[in-house]
């Protein structure tokens, strides 16, 4: 059982390895919802058809006036026929170079099939014009690399946005994302297309690789960048998370629900960022029994949360519960709500009526009242107010 265990174990390991390493590949890659998958079943070589003397415009003359992605600037038979006399190979002469089908359609028999496998270029989602580019003296190497150690080009010789934001930086030519990428009617960019989802990648030049702890670490970038987020982003699409409804699994390790009270005392600011205590945290105290005002059949018997009731709620003291939410009263509002305070320091309360104010507090009570009312009416009516001198 042992040696299983360590075998199954062992695999496991493999596999997170290789799940790192294809991540990790992902950062040389590009981005399926730019440059969809492609299927190329030809035969060609970049690197000897340029050593031989052809240059770019050679065999892509239509780039010099394409105006969009979805322009199809790949030679056809006529330009290929410049030096390969496909005619008379076909006739069964002998040609040199080379000029029979399966010279770039490899395994193609035109006795068996009257046409080759077709090409799969899926135009790119961007918005791009090669002839803008070559006006302004880009030169093909630039965005597609040097091709004179290429053999088949594939979507690996398309740009990287890092190679676009080497003139794209906002003085050579615009950086605003809508200048490349594709917009939705609200102005914002879209995000999802039939090829995949648009997603900053490893390596991308503005540092916002959403890789797998993006949704951990993102506030830091968010709240320096805002204005790059919203290109995507709507308000709408955070509060998905950060409104408390539905929080995602992945954000709370398992069995979170055990340990969340260490992490409460030590670090409450952040769990206020998406929690409010009393319509989050005491809500739930009160199901699960550990709420003051939740049901008695639900309280646990066997946890104590404060001292004994003399220490906690009679004698003055370090311990005593005044002392500890002077301190820090939010965790009191982690299972009390304000009733409870006023349970037993109202004046109104038919409980017991236990002054919280310190001594000498009468002599500002006056100038409290005045600047703002409203937290002395939650315990005082008008009248005792005017009586106690704080009207």
């Amino acid at each position: 059982m042992d040696r299983q265990f360590r075998n199954v174990l062992g695999l496991f390991a493999l596999s997170l390895i290789a799940a790192g390493v294809a991540w990790a590949a992902s950062g040389r890659e590009r981005s399926l919802a730019i440059y969809p998958a492609q299927n190329i079943p030809l035969r060609f070589d970049h690197a000897q058809h340029l050593e031989a003397g052809a240059d770019c415009v050679t065999c892509h003359e239509t780039v010099t006036k394409s105006e969009s992605p979805k322009d199809r600037n790949l030679p056809a038979h006529p330009e290929c026929e410049t030096c390969h006399d496909i005619e008379d190979a076909q006739k069964g002469k002998k040609t040199d170079p080379p000029a029979s089908c399966g010279t770039c359609h490899p395994g193609f028999d035109p006795t068996v099939r009257k046409a080759p496998a077709k090409l799969d270029l899926p135009s790119g989602n961007l918005h791009f014009t090669h002839k803008v580019h070559l006006a302004k003296k880009v030169e093909c190497v630039t965005c597609h690399g040097d091709m004179t150690k290429v053999t088949l080009a594939t979507r690996q010789q398309l740009p990287k946005m890092a190679t676009c934001f080497e003139c794209h930086d906002g003085k050579q030519a615009s950086n605003e994302c809508k200048a490349c990428h594709v917009t939705q009617a609200s102005g914002r960019l879209q995000l999802t297309f039939a090829s995949g989802i648009l997603r900053p990648m490893q390596g991308n030049p503005l540092g916002l690789d959403h890789g797998p702890r993006f949704e951990f670490n993102h506030g830091t970038r968010a709240s320096v960048a805002r204005q790059t987020c919203t290109q995507c982003h709507a308000d709408s699409y955070c509060q998905q998370c950060h409104d408390a409804l539905q929080k995602p699994l992945s954000v709370h390790p398992n069995d979170f629900i055990t340990l969340h009270p260490l992490q409460a005392r030590t670090d409450a600011a952040r769990c206020e960022s998406c929690h409010r205590l009393q319509s989050f945290c005491a809500a739930c105290h009160e199901r699960v029994g550990v709420g003051m005002d939740a049901d008695q059949s639900l309280r646990p018997r066997n946890v104590k949360v404060h001292p004994d009731y003399t220490t906690w709620v009679q004698t003055p003291g370090p311990q005593h519960h005044g002392i500890v939410a002077s301190r820090d009263i939010r965790q009191c509002a982690a299972c009390h709500r304000e009733e409870t305070c006023v349970s037993c320091h109202s004046e109104r309360s038919l409980r017991q009526q236990v002054n919280p104010h310190p001594n000498g507090f009468s002599s500002s009570c006056k100038k409290l009242a005045a600047a703002n009312d409203r937290a002395c009416l939650k315990c005082h009516t008008e009248t005792s107010l005017v009586q106690k001198g704080c009207r």
